[in-house]
């Protein structure tokens, strides 16, 4: 999609906060950054956080741990190849703690940790996997003594093919459900039974989503508390609001969304759609 990704790029390569945020990880980075080259961690966000959304979990027995990283052209690398413009203006980083106004001490804390994640992981690789693999292993330990199931999301705000980058992971771990939501067409992770993915539908890709093997996510112009549509495309829907355990969902459903981030409930690129549509 370069179209979308240029204009996606063009847009983020010129926004005050993005630009603030990516000098300011950059500093912080700088900082931590030994004569060796090693990395001081202790001056560095974690890499694993959670939300809102993966809160919901806990009450099913599940506890899970969120990779965001910064997502499309924000922290100057493209971290989402096949996002459209739509989903790439729209996105859900821009909710929560990550809405546009949560200045804290002239800064945005939350953007700029997702930044410096997205920089590291490009260009000091080895030590961020290294620490990757440290914290889901803390992430296990926690969860157990919780009697709680592991699951890790590693596409919180971005879609990297784990699958290709970084396979060992699942192996490494294999007691941990690993998911995520992707836009990349025809992925298959079948292979990796510790991994689910279901495919998350843009105003690009309506006309391949629904050909894919997976569940597809698709967003609403549904308001927070009002009912989603029963059926979409032939497919059930399910309201993927209530958890995050998408490796729970039935097959064959569509996984409805309502609208998060900037402005989005009142996106006219399509990929926010219609119930009435």
């Amino acid at each position: 999609m370069p179209n979308a990704s240029k204009i996606l790029r063009d847009t983020f390569n010129v926004d005050p906060l993005i630009l603030a945020c990516r000098n300011a990880a950059r500093e912080k980075i700088d900082s931590a950054t030994r004569d060796n080259g090693s990395l001081d961690w202790s001056q560095l966000p974690k890499l694993l956080t959670i939300n809102p959304k993966v809160i919901k979990g806990e009450k099913y027995g599940y506890q899970t741990s969120i990779l965001h990283f910064a997502p499309s052209w924000w922290c100057g690398y493209n971290f989402c190849a096949f996002a459209s413009v739509g989903c790439g203006l729209g996105c859900l980083t821009t909710s929560g703690h990550g809405q546009r106004h949560m200045i804290q001490d002239g800064s945005h804390h939350v953007h700029i940790a997702r930044i410096i994640r997205s920089i590291l992981y490009v260009e000091f690789r080895a030590q961020f996997v290294a620490k990757l693999e440290r914290e889901i292993a803390a992430h296990v330990r926690r969860a157990r003594r919780a009697d709680a199931v592991p699951c890790v999301r590693l596409n919180g705000t971005s879609d990297r093919l784990w699958e290709k980058e970084q396979p060992h992971i699942f192996g490494m771990f294999p007691n941990v459900t690993f998911y995520d939501y992707t836009k990349v067409p025809n992925r298959d992770v079948s292979h990796i039974p510790n991994y689910s993915l279901t495919f998350s539908r843009n105003e690009a890709n309506d006309a391949t989503a629904w050909a894919q093997s997976l569940n597809v996510a698709v967003v609403f112009r549904v308001a927070k508390y009002d009912a989603l549509p029963d059926t979409w495309h032939g497919r059930k829907v399910i309201d993927a609001d209530l958890t995050d355990l998408r490796f729970l969902d039935p097959s064959n459903v569509v996984c409805g969304l309502r609208p998060k981030g900037r402005d989005t409930f009142n996106d006219v690129s399509g990929f926010v759609v219609d119930v009435a549509a």
